[in-house]
């Protein structure tokens, strides 16, 4: 796929400029023609604020649970399920990582992986009790990949959670709960941007969604699921028996995190199957209906059976595919 994404780049996706500028004298095409402040306009005001808002709701039903849990009113697999729920909310949301998830760095500040076991135990050794504590306490030791270490611990020693660490795990809750707010928070501000006033900003938000759209594939394809499976052979731990260092411990929950990811970036690149292209200002315009409204029908046409075949391939992984199997759909990003 990385030969069309640069025709894409080459065919204006990446234009800025002109849809910016041109308000008028727009062909007559099977798509309407958007503008750049239509196309943000459907990014920022249709799309993001729904997967904000559902986003902060995981993420307050995540500190519920690790309190019901640590009071033994739930089950070790209950509060494991809502913490995939939100991870995969968090996914929906953040892939690609465009306006405030960018300035605000909110991947590096609850997604850091890996986790470092070092840093994790010396910062519950130091038993913080509130989330000014957890300011001092380095990255790799919280989010959720932090969060999911411990839920892995616990259910190795097959005993109840020691206090000090539920009491840790509930402020890694709450500072995923705090970051959704703050996201939801800047999202609406931007959800009532006048594009329309600010040619220049609006030109520069169209390139970095294109730009951020791409980073978001290659994170999938390689942060994800080569560079593992790559670093796993070349450093010897394949031989040794040790599990591929994906960014999820369990590959079940490794699985939905990259269909999540896929599902959003299809999203905001392809039109559903059968769909007309939307109305201009009214819901977001995918990658494939803006080059269908500057007339690129051939090449929207290239960009969505490109798309549709890694469709086809993340559709048919299972939590036991192999690393061939992985490799193989990588191959088609």
């Amino acid at each position: 796929m990385t030969r069309l994404l640069r025709s894409l780049f080459g065919a204006g996706l990446c234009l800025g400029l002109s849809m910016a500028t041109a308000q008028v004298g727009a062909p007559v095409l099977a798509a309407p023609y958007y503008s750049a402040e239509q196309a943000m306009q459907g990014l920022y005001t249709h799309h993001l604020p729904p997967l904000a808002r559902a986003f902060q709701g995981e993420a307050d039903q995540l500190v519920n649970a690790t309190d019901r849990y640590c009071q033994g009113r739930t089950t070790l697999a209950d509060l494991r399920a809502q913490w995939l729920r939100t991870l995969v909310r968090w996914e929906s949301l953040s892939t690609p990582a465009v306006g405030p998830l960018v300035t605000r760095r909110s991947q590096r500040q609850i997604d850091f992986w890996p986790t470092r076991p070092d840093l994790l135990r010396r910062s519950l050794e130091k038993a913080p009790t509130s989330l000014a504590d957890m300011e001092r306490v380095g990255t790799p030791a919280k989010g959720f990949p932090a969060f999911e270490v411990l839920l892995s611990q616990w259910a190795a020693s097959r005993q109840p959670a020691p206090a000090p660490a539920c009491r840790y795990a509930g402020l890694v809750a709450q500072g995923i709960a705090v970051e959704a707010r703050e996201l939801q928070n800047e999202l609406g501000t931007w959800a009532g941007k006048a594009w329309d006033d600010e040619p220049e900003v609006t030109t520069a938000a169209l390139a970095e969604w294109v730009n951020q759209w791409l980073a978001g594939l290659e994170r999938l394809r390689w942060a994800h699921i080569e560079k593992p499976i790559t670093s796993h052979r070349t450093t010897g731990n394949a031989a040794s028996g040790a599990p591929v260092p994906y960014a999820r411990l369990d590959r079940e929950s490794g699985l939905r995190d990259w269909q999540a990811q896929w599902q959003s970036l299809l999203a905001q690149g392809r039109l559903p199957p059968g769909a007309p292209p939307p109305a201009a200002g009214a819901a977001l315009v995918p990658m494939e209906a803006l080059l269908m409204g500057k007339g690129q029908l051939a090449l929207a046409q290239k960009w969505g059976q490109a798309l549709d075949q890694v469709t086809s391939g993340m559709d048919k992984l299972t939590p036991r595919s192999t690393e061939r199997e992985l490799l193989a759909v990588t191959k088609s990003m």
